[in-house]
C-alpha cells in the first residue's frame, strides 16, 4: 500500500485566508490541471466562497441521480497560490560545479541546468520549494551565507554535492550564522 505525504504550510494558508479543506480542494484542482492524482474528494460546500473569491471557476454543473456534479478549474487567486516565481536559476547558477579538495577537483553539481543531472536537480527543488519564493530566498541565502564562510575558511571543498545540500536542507543549518562583515585588517592572528 503506497502512502501519500504532503506537507501543509498553515502560515501559507493564513496568508490567503483559507482552511484546510478549502486549500486541499485548491490543490485537488491543481494536479487535475496537471494530470496528476490526489487522493482528495472536494466538499463542495466551499465551493460558494472559492468562487467569490476567485479561488475556483465552475466551468459546468451536471445534475445525476439528485445529486449536481460540479466541473471547476482553478481561478485567477488560486493560480496565484501555485505558480510561483522560481528562482532555481539563481540558485543554480550559484552553486559551484566543482570544488577543490587539495588532492584535486570534485564535482558536486551539473555544468548545465537542463543537462539530464541539472532537471534532477530542478525536480528536487520544486518539491522542496513548492512554488514558495519566501523559501526559496531563504534557501539561496543559505547558500550565500555557507559560501561566504567556507571560502573565508578555506573549506570550501567539504561543500555538499547539489542534490544533498537540498535534500538536508543544510540552508537551515546556516541560518542562524551571522554573515561576515568586511574587516579593514589585513593581518592574521598568530
Amino acid at each position: 500500500m503506497a502512502s501519500l505525504f504532503y506537507t501543509i504550510d498553515l502560515l501559507e494558508l493564513r496568508k490567503y485566508g483559507l482552511n484546510i479543506n478549502e486549500y486541499l480542494t485548491l490543490l485537488k484542482f491543481q494536479h487535475d490541471a496537471e494530470g496528476k492524482t490526489f487522493p482528495y474528494i472536494p466538499d463542495e460546500r466551499f465551493y460558494p466562497r472559492l468562487v467569490e473569491d476567485g479561488f475556483i471557476e465552475i466551468l459546468s454543473s451536471e445534475l445525476i441521480q439528485d445529486k449536481v456534479i460540479y466541473t471547476c478549474k482553478l481561478g485567477v487567486e488560486g493560480l496565484k497560490i501555485f505558480s510561483g516565481e522560481d528562482l532555481f536559476e539563481e540558485f543554480f547558477e550559484l552553486f559551484p560545479n566543482s570544488v577543490d579538495t587539495g588532492f584535486g577537483r570534485r564535482a558536486i553539481s551539473a555544468k548545465d541546468p537542463n543537462s539530464i543531472s541539472g532537471r534532477a536537480t530542478h525536480d528536487i527543488w520544486k518539491r522542496i520549494t513548492k512554488g514558495k519564493v519566501d523559501l526559496q530566498k531563504k534557501i539561496i541565502a543559505g547558500l550565500k551565507r555557507e559560501l561566504e564562510n567556507r571560502k573565508a575558511n578555506n573549506s570550501l571543498g567539504f561543500l555538499q554535492g547539489i542534490d544533498t545540500w537540498l535534500r538536508q536542507a543544510t540552508w537551515e543549518k546556516w541560518e542562524d550564522v551571522p554573515e561576515k562583515k568586511s574587516s579593514s585588517n589585513n593581518y592574521i592572528k598568530l
